[in-house]
């Protein structure tokens, strides 16, 4: 299970399921990859997904979301807010 942390748009990945003593094999392509977000500069606890392929917040389509994306945050940034 390790490996989905590696997973990319287009990899092509093998559902398996044991279905009555044989095994059933579904071949399908990566679409988008989806990331829990936890915030960790509020003092309550709150979440959102987020769909990484294209930095909007999940479920939403990206013409419907607000104009907000989500990035990574550079070294200088970590550094300056303390969280190393």
């Amino acid at each position: 299970m390790g490996d989905l942390h590696d997973l990319r748009m287009g990899n092509i990945v093998i559902r398996e399921m044991d279905a009555d003593g044989g095994i059933e094999r579904h071949v399908g392509e990566v679409l988008s990859i989806h990331a829990r977000v936890k915030y960790l500069d509020v003092d309550y606890r709150w979440g959102e997904w987020w769909d990484v392929s294209t930095a909007t917040l999940w479920p939403f389509r990206p013409e419907d979301v607000p104009g907000y994306r989500l990035r990574r945050a550079s070294a200088d940034e970590i550094e300056r807010l303390g969280l190393r």
